[in-house]
């Protein structure tokens, strides 16, 4: 279940790095199309960059590592992160529901912050997780995905440039 949960997040997160990177400057211009195609970007781009460490888990179950440890490592992973998701969707939640004064208000004191952090909560629960499982195997798939996570946003703006 917490590895299905994680892909989950991976696939939301890579949606909304691809709304982060439609999204423009101008919060009175209505990007709503160009926002919903940077999202499915986002996603599919995640998919993509996802396929080396979703094949790497494949092979190594396939070569005898036992599942166990990924889902041990999964929950720590989710441990660190389930309480920043929470916080992030609760603001994206708040910014699909409010006028748009509250909307840029949710979006700079909360998804702004949480923009930035984003990179070292990841990788602090990678970390985490490496460091608790100790095993090599979980330490390739942990950075694959990791990489797969950080790298949506800057490829989609460098192919937007």
């Amino acid at each position: 279940m917490s590895l299905a949960i994680l892909a989950l997040l991976g696939l939301l997160d890579g949606a909304f790095s691809g709304f982060r990177s439609a999204q423009g400057r101008d919060g009175l211009v209505d990007h709503t199309r160009e926002d919903r195609v940077g999202m499915l970007r986002g996603l599919l781009l995640f998919v993509l960059l996802s396929a080396p460490a979703a094949a790497f888990l494949a092979i190594d179950l396939f070569l005898g590592q036992g599942l166990e440890v990924y889902l041990s490592s999964a929950q720590l992973f989710l441990l660190v992160i389930a309480p920043f998701a929470a916080i992030v969707l609760l603001a994206l939640a708040a910014y699909g529901v409010l006028r748009w004064e509250l909307r840029y208000l949710a979006s700079a004191i909360i998804l702004g912050p949480c923009t930035f952090l984003r990179p070292y909560v990841v990788a602090t629960a990678a970390v985490a997780m490496v460091v608790r499982a100790g095993e090599v195997s979980v330490a390739i798939a942990a950075t694959l995905a990791v990489i797969a996570v950080l790298a949506v946003e800057p490829v989609l703006d460098s192919c937007a440039k």
